[in-house]
């Protein structure tokens, strides 16, 4: 009969030392908060626990991190699986009972836990505005100077490129040929090409300098002899004048790429070359001679004389 009381007097301790119990830091969230939901179990080693499934408990919730901690003292040991927990659906949701076994036989129940899931409520204070067009903001005077600099700037190099366009594209007066020589224009012009050929440009490679009286000896003939604009043409242009009065010789289309190379580009010919040019614009002003209209007008001044 005494062992009888005895075992009634410590059941319910025993009973107490081994239980479960579910609790959370809050029972109402809004939405989109975080809440801890601890597990408490005393009285059992953890490597004793079967924990339950998270799929089958938090249908409701979405488990952020989950933890289990131990402590073991003297008055209390227990073991305790944290949860951190979080919902984005408003309203009452129950998470369920557990059932935690500590052993193959043996189980342990909780109870369950109502948790509210609150909404936020909108701010009615604050009243909505429309948008606002973007604001005008003046220039300062150093962006003003700023861009005053890049306008002169630019200024600057159209100037120059002008410059140096009417620089490349100048038609230089002629500086050894007499439009109005005295005696006729095919020895004029023969006696200059005799001249140019006695200065020895080539032989002190002088290109550029032979190159510029020669074609200046050349074009003048051709504007005295065919009473064309030779001396103010650019070569394209001097090139469709010839192509009208049918005058195609071969060599006058090296000669003027010759003669534009080495006076823009600075080239270097053959002097070879460069004494037969000499020699072919000779033979060209000995076979074309003078204008018959030109004679006749020599001829005139003779009789009056």
């Amino acid at each position: 009969m005494r062992i009888f009381f005895i075992y009634i007097l410590f059941f319910p301790l025993f009973i107490f030392s081994q239980n479960a119990i579910l609790e959370t830091d809050t029972s109402y969230i809004r939405i989109g908060e975080q809440f801890n939901l601890n597990i408490k179990v005393y009285g059992v080693d953890d490597d004793s626990i079967m924990w339950p499934n998270n799929d089958s408990i938090f249908q409701q919730f979405e488990l952020l991190n989950s933890s289990i901690t131990s402590i073991l003292s003297e008055n209390d040991t227990h073991v305790v699986h944290n949860y951190l927990l979080t919902s984005f659906d408003t309203g009452q949701f129950t998470i369920p009972s557990f059932c935690i076994y500590k052993s193959l036989v043996d189980s342990l129940i909780t109870k369950p836990l109502d948790i509210h899931v609150l909404s936020i409520p909108l701010d009615t204070t604050n009243q909505f505005f429309d948008i606002k067009p973007p604001k005008n903001i003046p220039l300062l005077a150093r962006e003003l100077l700023m861009y005053f600099f890049y306008v002169l700037l630019f200024l600057l190099l159209v100037i120059c490129m002008v410059f140096l366009i009417k620089y490349l594209t100048r038609k230089k007066v002629p500086n050894v040929i007499d439009l109005k020589p005295t005696i006729p224009i095919d020895v004029y012009f023969l006696n200059a090409l005799n001249d140019l050929e006695d200065k020895d440009y080539l032989k002190d490679d002088k290109y550029k300098d032979f190159y510029t009286e020669l074609s200046e000896i050349f074009r003048g003939y051709l504007e005295m002899r065919f009473h064309i604009a030779a001396l103010e043409s650019s070569t394209y242009e001097l090139k469709g004048l010839l192509s009208e009065l049918k005058i195609k010789d071969k060599w006058l289309s090296s000669f003027f790429r010759n003669n534009d190379i080495v006076k823009f580009a600075k080239g270097i010919p053959s002097k070879k070359e460069s004494h037969l040019f000499l020699e072919s614009i000779k033979i060209f002003i000995q076979n074309f001679g003078v204008d018959s209209s030109d004679e006749k007008t020599d001829l005139n001044k003779d009789n009056k004389l």
